[in-house]
C-alpha cells in the first residue's frame, strides 16, 4: 500500500500558510487570490507565488511563529509507525513550502512540496528541483503517479482536507478526509476522521 498525505490542515491542526498570510498580508488574500485558483484560472504554484511574494519576513521569523501556534494532529506517530512496520511507502505531498514542513514534521518522512527561497527581502516559490509539469498538470496528481510507478500494483491511500487535494485524491483507491473539510464535502467516497489514529485503525482493518 502507498500512503500519501497533505500537510497543512491534515497532519497539522492549523494551516501554516494561512497563519502566515493572515498575520502579514495587508489585503484580503481569500478574496484576491483564492477565487482564481479555485476556478482553475491560476495554479496552486501561482497562488503560492503571489501570496508569498508579498511576504517580507525571513524563514527564521516565520518558523518562530509557526512553532508557537501550529499543532501536529494526534495520531501522526502511530501512522508513521504503521507504515514503517508494514513497509508501506509514506510520503507528504503539499502545496506548502518545504522550509516549514521539514521544520515541523518528525525527521525521515519523504516530502514533495514547493520550494521557497528568501531572496532580497522577498520569497521566491518554485517547483521542487528536477520536477517538471506538463501544461495544466496537477502537481499532487503528478507526484502520486510517480509513486505508483515506483511501486506498481500497490493500492494508494490519500489523506487530506482541502479543495486542492481533490484531483490527486480522485486518482487514489481510498480517501480519508478531515471531517467537515472541503475534501470531505467534495469527495463522496472519502472516509472522515478527526485524528490520525482513526486512519490507522481503518488501515489496520484493510
Amino acid at each position: 500500500m502507498i500512503v500519501v498525505s497533505d500537510f497543512d490542515g491534515t497532519l497539522t491542526i492549523e494551516d501554516v500558510t494561512t497563519l502566515f498570510w493572515d498575520l502579514h498580508l495587508s489585503y484580503d488574500w481569500r478574496q484576491e487570490i483564492l477565487p482564481q485558483t479555485y476556478a482553475g484560472a491560476s495554479t496552486p504554484l501561482e497562488m503560492m507565488t503571489r501570496g508569498y511574494g508579498d511576504l517580507t519576513l525571513p524563514a527564521e521569523t516565520l518558523l518562530a511563529e509557526a512553532r508557537g501556534r501550529v499543532r501536529l494532529r494526534p495520531g501522526l506517530p502511530a501512522l508513521t509507525e504503521l507504515c514503517r512496520d508494514r513497509r508501506w511507502p509514506f510520503s507528504v505531498i503539499s502545496h506548502g513550502l518545504t522550509f516549514y514542513i521539514e521544520a515541523l514534521l518528525p525527521p525521515g518522512i519523504p516530502i514533495a512540496a514547493f520550494a521557497g527561497r528568501f531572496v532580497d527581502g522577498r520569497w521566491v516559490v518554485s517547483l521542487p528541483p528536477g520536477l517538471h509539469l506538463a501544461p495544466g498538470e496537477d502537481f499532487k496528481s503528478h507526484v502520486v503517479a510517480g509513486l505508483r510507478a515506483q511501486h506498481p500494483g500497490h493500492p494508494t491511500v490519500y489523506v487530506g482536507d482541502g479543495r486542492l487535494d481533490l484531483p490527486a485524491a480522485e486518482t487514489c483507491d481510498r480517501v480519508f478526509a478531515v471531517r467537515g473539510s472541503p475534501l470531505h464535502q467534495l469527495c463522496a467516497r472519502s472516509v472522515p476522521f478527526d485524528t490520525l489514529d482513526e486512519v490507522v485503525a481503518a488501515l489496520e482493518l484493510r
